[in-house]
């Protein structure tokens, strides 16, 4: 897993990385560009995808920094 800035999601601004939800109602937002069908076809036939904020993680998985992969967030794992 790599690094990423910070900047850009409020919650990951403020050093929160967690995955449960706030009282307050923060919540990571996404910092990355949509991806194309293809793009989401690809990474779902390579097993390995992007997380909402850049990492790549696996297809049904959540970032070190609380961000979902695209696959889970579009549905289709």
């Amino acid at each position: 897993m790599e690094a990423k800035k910070e900047a850009g999601c409020p919650r990951c601004a403020i050093g929160d990385h967690g995955r449960a939800p706030r009282a307050d109602g923060l919540k990571h937002e996404i910092t990355s560009p949509r991806p194309t069908v293809e793009q989401l076809m690809a990474w779902d036939f390579d097993g390995i995808c992007e997380a909402t904020d850049g990492c790549r993680v696996e297809p049904d998985g959540r970032c070190p920094h609380g961000h979902t992969s695209w696959l889970r967030l579009v549905g289709i794992v």
